[in-house]
């Protein structure tokens, strides 16, 4: 695939499938064969991003991705991203918090030559946003409380 074209494919990623919550959208960019091995869901391909998107779209309904920077090349793509939402879903045994949250991670989408995403990797910091949502102690107290 082109270097534009796999932007058009992250842009869908991100603004389609998980800003706006358009499963569809995860039919026909997700390869068949889509299964990170660090995503831990017994499922693979478009119904295991969808059941991501849903599982985040619970905890944050009005979740927002804003792409910060992308560097497309002709297998995947990089990409720099803000998000933010409200938390208003129980999520990992914790109640809503009513708190926004505001985060920020990286992406690469691998792109096959159909023109579909076949892995994924990322990086964000779960902890940093348990931390914004007052659920657990900020880092730099934690060992205070693990004493």
């Amino acid at each position: 695939m082109s270097a534009e074209k796999n932007a058009q494919i992250a842009r869908r990623w991100f603004e389609e499938l998980w800003s706006t919550g358009n499963l569809e959208v995860a039919d026909e960019i997700i390869a068949p064969d889509y299964a990170p091995d660090w995503v831990q869901i017994d499922k693979k391909g478009p119904e295991q991003v969808k059941h991501e998107v849903r599982y985040f779209r619970t905890m944050f309904p009005d979740l927002v991705y804003e792409i910060v920077d992308m560097a497309p090349l002709e297998d995947r793509v990089w990409v720099r991203y803000q998000g933010s939402g409200m938390h208003r879903g129980a999520a990992w045994g914790f109640e809503p918090t009513g708190k926004q949250v505001s985060f920020e991670g990286a992406t690469i989408l691998y792109i096959n030559a159909d023109g579909q995403i076949s892995d994924r990797w990322g990086a964000f910091c779960f902890y940093d946003i348990f931390a914004d949502l007052g659920l657990v102690p900020p880092f730099w107290e934690l060992s205070k409380v693990l004493k």
